[in-house]
């Protein structure tokens, strides 16, 4: 049976769209037509993804899948194989379990792959940007070994601590951006709303103004002034500079100041390596060759500069070089990390090694990130706290002058 996609009009008139499967186009419509729904348009999933092709010629399709839908489906699916049913089996039920149009699409479409005589690796393949390289070499070792359904249940584990991982990096970093566009936005209002109307106040009375009160004057009287082309050109620096910063060039020349900031080298040597760590330890675990696995840790680190470590040290392996001692002639990776490769690769558990490691270094990463937001945030609201005070007190030192001359 085929997948297709519909679209078709309600009782009440209201277009709606989803997939279904069936022989043939022809049936799938005398089925809408039996649920009380007027088909419009009815294509089969490999026609309709035309659009979805980065090219006329290519097989490969843009649809992406979020990152806890696929943890989602990952899991059903290694549940559904382990109890017994066929991979096809499998497919169709998760048609019918999945909520998202776009899920559905695609697990309809890789069905048809499969049963067209397609494996499921091969199937996958064609959406990359769905599932990640680790997630297809892992689904062909599993295919080889026999062993699918403990594959996809490590699999699953893994995307769900992935997606749990960039959680919280997110949520660590939400509370001192907040906080920062809050703090401005007091600064902003204060500086243009409310100076100006105290100015016209000290401008009548004539006096000689505190020069504390005069640089917020001058402050305010820019901002009012020239605000809008000040933020258009703050914009337009951030933008310019956002894309000099994604060219390859200047990108490595910056991730490689990142590594040589003592404060900043220990956060991002532990984030890329936990994803590292943990990308290989599923790969190596599901009999992934290790060439390979290495090759699918490089595109989980984010840093160029370990990416091109990571790089050099698989084509040192290549050539019959232990992996600790290629990962340790960088320089660059921790010396936990290294050890315990080291230590793996000599007991024969290299991926409870590295899974181990991963878990050591993402603890070490959560309490950096906690103790950088601990101290971020107070040292924020007394640098903001302070600028208001020093605001307020050009405002009130005119008056405080005044009822001083006015005492004598």
């Amino acid at each position: 049976m085929a997948a297709y996609e519909y679209q078709a009009l309600n009782q009440k008139g209201k277009t709606i769209k989803g997939v279904t499967t069936g022989d043939h186009v022809k049936q799938v419509r005398a089925e809408l037509r039996a649920q009380g729904l007027i088909p419009t348009e009815v294509k089969a999933i490999s026609e309709s993804a035309g659009d979805k092709l980065k090219g006329n010629n290519s097989k490969t399709r843009r649809v992406k899948i979020k990152p806890d839908e696929l943890s989602i489906m990952t899991r059903q699916m290694a549940t559904l194989l382990e109890s017994g049913m066929t991979i096809e089996e499998t497919l169709g039920a998760l048609i019918k379990q999945s909520e998202g149009y776009k899920v559905k699409s695609v697990i309809s479409d890789i069905r048809s792959l499969v049963t067209e005589g397609q494996s499921l690796s091969e199937a996958v393949a064609t959406y990359p940007s769905s599932f990640p390289e680790i997630y297809r070499a892992s689904i062909s070792a599993g295919e080889e070994s026999g062993t699918l359904d403990g594959v996809l249940e490590r699999l699953a584990d893994y995307l769900e601590e992935s997606d749990a991982l960039r959680k919280k990096i997110t949520q660590a970093v939400v509370y001192p951006i907040f906080l920062l566009f809050a703090c401005s936005g007091i600064l902003i209002v204060l500086i243009t709303l409310v100076v100006p109307k105290v100015v016209k106040v000290y401008k009548d009375t004539g006096q000689e103004l505190p020069t504390l009160t005069k640089i917020v004057i001058s402050l305010s009287e820019f901002l009012v002034n020239y605000g809008f082309m000040l933020a258009g050109l703050i914009a337009a620096v951030v933008l310019g500079v956002s894309y000099i910063f994604r060219q390859e060039s200047p990108r490595f020349w910056l991730d490689g100041v990142y590594l040589k900031i003592s404060g900043i080298r220990k956060l991002v040597q532990n984030v890329d390596t936990a994803r590292m760590a943990r990308t290989l330890s599923i790969m190596v675990g599901s009999g992934v060759p290790i060439l390979s696995s290495l090759r699918a840790g490089r595109e989980v680190m984010s840093n160029s500069v370990l990416r091109k470590n990571l790089h050099d040290a698989t084509e040192e392996v290549a050539q019959g070089i232990s992996i600790g001692r290629a990962l340790d002639r960088s320089g660059n990776f921790p010396p936990l990390l290294v050890h315990m490769v080291s230590s793996g690769e000599n007991s024969g558990r290299l991926d409870h090694m590295l899974e181990k490691a991963a878990t050591a270094t993402e603890n070490e990463m959560q309490t950096r990130i906690s103790m950088m937001v601990s101290l971020l945030g107070p040292l924020m609201i007394l640098v903001m706290g302070g600028l208001v005070f020093a605001i307020v007190m050009a405002i009130l030192m005119p008056i405080f002058d005044m009822n001083s001359m006015l005492d004598y």
